[in-house]
């Protein structure tokens, strides 16, 4: 206990003071950060889209390169200061036990003992509530990243899905002009080939018809000819009567 005394001179009103060292400063100064972007990736308006829009800004980008670098050296940092505040636990813990137990301590000794307890307690907690969060918040940021990601993507299969029952439509409206333009063409195929077989048939009409004609003709001139025979005939046949006819009536 002396040695204590040696080491934290007693003082007159000596109060308990918890005046914050630069790293510790620097700590809290990240853990409010930490909570402040916490509650920034809770509010429920600030989509994922918009959070990757804002990770791909030109500053954001250029920082996000360095992403793993920078969160191991934090989370080296932080381990270090915890283990710094877990061995000033430990140091101040027993020290204010020795102090309980020995008869010379004073109430000013205690109270310093205590004060750097508190420190280190509160050191502790800052470190450990900071680790805790920059694994949470790597853990969302990477989650929202993915989120967005996976929104972009479903937004872009869903415009191309569009696009191609779009397309799809406009192929079956498509097939199915070419449908009854086929079925037109075969109907105008069918009435063709009947003009056809109906032009033949006038064909062969017109054939049989000059045919029968022809046969007409040659039948008529036939029986001309007969009729001019037949009456040539005739004279002969009356010329002779008429010789014959006088040489009788003279016999008689």
């Amino acid at each position: 206990s002396s040695g204590i005394n040696a080491e934290w001179p007693l003082r007159p009103g000596f109060e308990l003071r918890s005046n914050m060292s630069i790293q510790w400063v620097l700590v809290s100064g990240f853990l409010y950060s930490e909570i402040i972007l916490g509650l920034l990736l809770c509010i429920p308006w600030i989509s994922c889209k918009r959070w990757h829009r804002i990770f791909n800004s030109s500053f954001i980008a250029l920082i996000t390169q360095f992403t793993n670098w920078i969160f191991w050296c934090f989370l080296f940092a932080l381990v270090v200061l915890f283990a710094d505040a877990l061995r000033e636990m430990s140091v101040y813990g027993t020290a204010d036990k020795k102090t309980d137990l020995s008869s010379q301590s004073t109430p000013a000794a205690h109270e310093h003992i205590m004060m750097k307890l508190f420190r280190a307690q509160r050191n502790f907690y800052i470190t450990g509530f900071s680790l805790f969060l920059l694994v949470i918040l790597r853990t969302m940021l990477t989650r929202v990243s993915k989120v967005a990601r996976l929104e972009a993507n479903h937004e872009a299969a869903l415009k191309q899905a569009t696009s191609a029952g779009a397309m799809n439509k406009t192929l079956l409206d498509e097939n199915s002009a070419l449908k009854k333009l086929s079925a037109s063409k075969e109907d105008l195929l069918e009435d063709i080939k009947r003009m056809e077989e109906l032009e033949d048939k006038l064909k062969a009409a017109e054939k049989k018809a000059a045919a029968s004609k022809a046969d007409a003709e040659a039948m008529k001139k036939q029986s001309e000819n007969l009729t001019q025979e037949y009456d040539r005939l005739l004279e002969e046949h009356q010329k002779l009567q008429d010789a014959v006819c006088p040489s009788d009536k003279k016999a008689d």
